[in-house]
């Protein structure tokens, strides 16, 4: 980065910080049987302070993220075509910050604890790659929302199938269908492993920050962190950044000075009128004068009402994508 500038911190350097001291203060609770000398992540603690300020509440876990649980960085294939955005893991930080939760998390995901923490960093990263093997994976609305979303998607490196909204309508005509239920869950194996997910903040939080225009730019080192890992990416050929929210974030990045990436919003009157009430907008994101790939903001893709809404959902993906390819049939910049 700019020497004016603070120093980017990449993916693995947050990883490798935050779990050192995550496992730290982990191992000194399982050895003096203490769950009270658990300190939490810093950095999660500072941003939690940088966002609520005031207006945290120790009792609320609305106004707090987590500092104890498993932070959330990405999952699935870092080199993968499809690379989607999220906000952060929306897990309440009261229910995440239970440190008999976090250890059983790290069991669940078969996350080796016993044999130090440089193997619990590299054994964090591969599980985290391959997400949604781990034997105690279960069927999430959310994980069905990304999969419906995609399956109007070409080329994205993800294996769905063509008549996968019709098996999950029969599935829930036909409960209990174990077969059926099987099939779902191999596709959803497929998405979470196979396209890159990555969140803007790992530490979880019931609900995403309602963050002010003077707070945003405290996101602004998390952004450079996402933008610099899909930067890197080299077959990347969709990127996808999963909430209107993202649009303030890049208006108010925008206007930064001495900034190595450098962010337009790009206005498409002329692709809506052809895909009417779409609430997606193309971005045009540039690293050093390079330019990413095609990139969109799914303004209402966080919206839970269209989490089991799979016409819907379906619909919306089919409407992206259409606008981010009249985009790029219209623009030099692709």
């Amino acid at each position: 980065m700019n020497k004016e500038n603070q120093e980017l911190v990449t993916l693995d350097d947050r990883i490798k910080q935050d779990l050192r001291e995550l496992y730290s203060s982990l191992y000194k609770s399982v050895q003096l049987r203490d769950i009270k000398s658990v300190g939490g992540i810093s950095a999660a603690i500072d941003l939690s302070k940088d966002l609520f300020g005031k207006n945290r509440k120790p009792k609320d876990d609305a106004y707090a993220l987590s500092t104890i649980g498993l932070p959330g960085y990405f999952t699935g294939n870092r080199e993968a075509k499809t690379v989607m955005v999220m906000l952060n893991p929306g897990i309440g930080a009261m229910e995440n910050d239970n440190p008999l939760k976090t250890m059983k998390s790290i069991k669940d995901l078969e996350i080796d604890f016993d044999n130090g923490e440089r193997r619990f960093i590299d054994s964090y990263i591969e599980k985290y790659g391959k997400f949604g093997e781990h034997k105690s994976y279960e069927v999430d609305p959310f994980d069905l929302k990304q999969a419906v979303f995609l399956s109007q998607w070409e080329n994205t490196g993800v294996d769905i199938p063509d008549k996968f909204i019709e098996l999950l309508k029969e599935n829930h005509r036909k409960k209990g269908d174990t077969k059926k239920q099987a099939e779902i869950k191999v596709v959803l194996q497929n998405v979470l492993t196979n396209k890159l997910q990555l969140e803007l903040i790992p530490y979880a939080s019931r609900q995403f920050p309602n963050i002010g225009a003077k707070k945003l730019s405290c996101l602004f080192p998390y952004l450079e962190t996402v933008l610099y890992e899909i930067f890197h990416v080299k077959e990347c050929e969709y990127v996808i950044f999963c909430s209107n929210f993202f649009e303030r974030l890049f208006k108010a990045y925008a206007k930064e000075k001495n900034k190595d990436f450098k962010i337009e919003i790009i206005k498409m009157e002329h692709a809506l009128e052809v895909v009417d009430d779409v609430h997606c907008t193309p971005v045009k994101i540039t690293y050093n004068n390079k330019d990413l790939l095609p990139a969109i903001i799914a303004h209402t893709f966080s919206d839970r009402s269209l989490t089991n809404a799979y016409d819907k959902m379906r619909e919306y993906g089919r409407k992206c994508y259409k606008v981010l390819n009249k985009y790029k049939q219209n623009s030099s910049f692709y």
